[in-house]
């Protein structure tokens, strides 16, 4: 898994919810994902806000066929829009 395969993919929140999608990643020292900055809230791409979550938060599956990944999330969107905004 590159950070071309992350970059872009939709996160989902329990019962299926889309709460976000990955805009960047944020690597460790030794380029291993430490946290992954994510764009919730907002209405077709407007008004989101940019919070960070960490790798231990996010479960990664990649679909048999090889093809789109998805990334999971043990948390609401309402909860997530309650996280301090990243600054980068």
């Amino acid at each position: 898994m590159t950070t071309e395969d992350l970059t872009g993919a939709r996160v989902y929140g329990p019962d299926n919810e889309d709460v976000g999608e990955i805009s960047e990643l944020m690597l460790t020292d030794d380029g291993q994902l430490d946290r992954a900055v994510t764009d919730v809230g907002g209405f077709l791409g407007m008004g989101e806000r940019p919070i960070a979550v960490t790798r231990d938060e996010m479960e990664i599956v990649r679909f048999h066929d090889g093809g789109d990944l998805r990334v999971c999330i043990d948390s609401t969107q309402e909860a997530l829009e309650q996280l301090p905004e990243n600054e980068g």
